[in-house]
């Protein structure tokens, strides 16, 4: 008897439960499409752009696809030509030291240094 009433309690307290099991993948998808609004927001879209054709959409001119063969080519040469990096070249090549006194030597208050100016 005394489970019954217990089993028939803990339906109504199931029943009145505000708690709902969280389904991950669901919440994954909304924070998703939250963060491509927020781009699209940003970008000032109000769709995705579609998708470029496949393929070479818009071809490159020869002399741009030249220029730019050149230039790296021009740029290995370089890197070829140029000695390696020697680690004593990192390193300073000369010491300069300033010989300093500590504060405070040297220096001696005379009745001109205190406040106020004035000896009494």
């Amino acid at each position: 008897m005394e489970l019954a009433v217990l089993l028939a309690l803990l339906g109504a307290a199931r029943a009145f439960s505000s708690c709902h099991s969280l389904d991950l993948e669901a919440a994954r998808r909304k924070r998703i499409e939250a963060v491509r609004g927020q781009i699209l927001s940003k970008l000032r879209l109000t769709t995705p752009p579609s998708d470029p054709p496949p393929g070479n959409a818009f071809p490159i001119p020869e002399e741009i696809r030249a220029l730019y063969n050149s230039t790296q080519e021009l740029l290995r040469q370089r890197q070829r030509l140029q000695p390696p990096d020697d680690p004593q070249e990192y390193y300073a090549k000369e010491l300069h030291r300033i010989p300093m006194e500590p504060p405070g030597e040297g220096q001696e208050l005379g009745s001109a240094g205190r406040r106020g100016g004035r000896e009494e």
